[in-house]
């Protein structure tokens, strides 16, 4: 079953949508990952959520706002930097992970079967860690970049 999803940007300072940034018919199974990141890329520009709502159970709306570098003073410039140096394109979706270095954000992989389907995107974005190997990675931050069809963890290591 398919369903709307209006992207909507929102103006803090206005207290108000300003405009609407795209709106489509997705799956169902796709709302649970959309809305559970942290922002979204449309072409070229970051995004990041403020709320989500769902109005009589069929139309989705997800607001967003500019992401500014400065809103996040430890990870801003290190994630805007990260999107724009690593840019392979996918056909379907995928997830990328990244891993802070205590400078900057790196690829890596992780020793797990890579989600396939909408559902498993949202089971992977639940959970705030993720241990591989024996190692402990937290998640901390989560893009939908709609541009190159990937969904990109920032983690950075950690300890349960």
């Amino acid at each position: 079953m398919n369903c709307s999803l209006a992207y909507m940007e929102w103006s803090e300072p206005d207290q108000r949508v300003v405009r609407t940034i795209t709106d489509e018919v997705i799956t169902r199974d796709d709302i649970f990952m959309r809305k559970l990141v942290n922002a979204t890329v449309f072409q070229s520009s970051l995004f990041e959520h403020t709320a989500n709502e769902c109005e009589d159970g069929t139309r989705h709306l997800i607001y967003a706002k500019p992401f500014h570098d400065y809103d996040d003073p430890v990870y801003g410039q290190a994630i805007r930097t990260a999107l724009h140096e690593y840019v392979t394109v996918s056909p379907n979706v995928e997830v990328e992970y990244l891993l802070w270095n205590g400078h900057r954000f790196n690829p890596c992989t992780l020793a797990q079967p890579s989600p396939a389907s909408p559902l498993e995107f949202a089971q992977l974005l639940l959970d705030h860690f993720i241990v591989s190997e024996q190692h402990t990675f937290e998640t901390v931050y989560t893009i939908y970049d709609m541009d190159r069809s990937k969904i990109v963890v920032f983690l950075k290591a950690g300890s349960l």
